[in-house]
């Protein structure tokens, strides 16, 4: 009789545990996922429901104890390092002057750029979108910064800007007096038992901010989970719950962007108008470039729309040739948002962090360029496979 419970409750545990696992990941979605992951050179995928692991997988030259360049997500490692320096009252606010650390901006417009600005990508600084064109030739990417010209108003417009970003190296440093892979490395990722990282520096020593962080893949989704926690770690606190909501608040100029993570909605339209026309042809864009702007003219009511029609307007794999022609200041279309809201760090060549808040998912994919072939390893869509598993 006694065995005949243990075997009914085990049944029935394992029933309640494949219901909630059913309810929770499409399985089929997960193996499709997969299969994708695999197909466009992923060297690892790790996917986290609720906190528990629900896929670890590595592909190709990828294995758990290789670190990987997180290239543009690195960005995002640095957002959190920021909201610890406000955690810990290190600074008052997002709104401090940059001059207050580079006494030589202390004139002209560059006395009203504020460490705001840097990492809402808001400063107003040149930028060349090619950084091998200014900064890696560059040896103190800090003093390529310092030294740039402006070519807006601080705070006026959102701009993709890695220039500017490299500053925050020199800013971070003023601030702990410990050169910022070594401040986040005991700040940040020793609370999350990351201890086995590198990071790129330039000629002079200064870590580069723009990218640069080299991190093991089941480390690196640990900056999701810290991200979905609202700033705590195995039930600790890490960062205090407000600074998270200002590393996911919307920048005004902005609602894609917050502090140095992208944001998502559940739907974005996108519209091209005779005002997008106007701006193109008063910046003198070349003709080819506005007549397939003209031809893109309309509205889009989600992003798989627009980017098929980019696709028959500019032809396959347009993407260099028309971020070479916007450059950081020009846009092609206006962006409408609403519904559900996510996250995301996106970097080169198709590393990304996922963070689902409702259905409480943290999502990574790994890759680096000794397996990336071509484009389609950029597996643009891992977001959106992340997003609808649970569908």
């Amino acid at each position: 009789m006694i065995m005949k419970k243990i075997i009914l409750i085990f049944l029935l545990g394992f029933l309640i545990g494949s219901v909630t696992y059913g309810q929770a990941i499409n399985k089929s979605k997960l193996d499709t996922l997969l299969k994708k992951a695999k197909q466009n050179h992923s060297e690892a995928v790790i996917i986290y429901k609720d906190n528990k692991l629900v896929t670890e997988k590595y592909f190709g030259i990828g294995q758990a104890n290789n670190k990987i360049e997180s290239m543009s997500c690195t960005k995002s490692i640095v957002g959190l390092a920021v909201a610890c320096l406000l955690t810990d009252k290190l600074i008052d606010s997002l709104d401090i002057p940059v001059s207050n650390y580079f006494p030589e901006w202390r004139q002209g417009q560059k006395q009203f750029i504020t460490i705001r600005h840097l990492v809402n990508m808001t400063s107003g600084l040149q930028n060349n979108s090619n950084a091998s064109i200014e900064i890696y030739p560059s040896p103190d990417f800090v003093q390529l910064a310092l030294t740039a010209e402006l070519s807006g108003k601080p705070g006026e417009i959102w701009a993709y800007n890695n220039k500017s970003l490299n500053l925050m190296a020199g800013v971070i440093k003023k601030i702990t007096g410990k050169r910022m892979d070594i401040y986040i490395g005991e700040r940040l990722f020793r609370p999350l038992g990351i201890t086995d990282f590198s990071w790129s520096l330039d000629s002079l020593g200064n870590p580069h901010v723009m990218s640069g962080c080299q991190i093991k893949p089941l480390d690196f989704v640990k900056i999701g989970l810290l991200l979905l926690n609202k700033g705590k770690f195995n039930n600790e606190v890490v960062i205090a719950e407000k600074y998270i909501t200002d590393v996911t608040a919307p920048c005004k100029q902005y609602q894609g962007y917050g502090m140095l993570w992208w944001i998502d909605y559940e739907k974005t339209i996108s519209i091209i108008d005779d005002e997008i026309i106007n701006e193109l042809t008063n910046a003198d864009v070349s003709k080819d470039f506005i007549q397939k702007a003209i031809k893109m003219k309309g509205t889009y009511n989600s992003n798989d729309e627009y980017y098929a029609k980019i696709q028959i307007v500019f032809g396959d794999n347009p993407w260099e040739y028309i971020n070479e022609t916007l450059g950081s200041s020009l846009r092609l279309r206006k962006k409408e948002f609403s519904g559900k809201v996510t996250y995301r760090a996106d970097g080169y060549l198709g590393n990304y962090i996922i963070v689902d808040p409702k259905n409480k998912i943290v999502a990574v994919r790994m890759i680096s360029h000794q397996s990336f072939e071509n484009e389609n390893d950029n597996f643009v869509d891992f977001g959106k496979q992340v997003l609808n598993l649970t569908e």
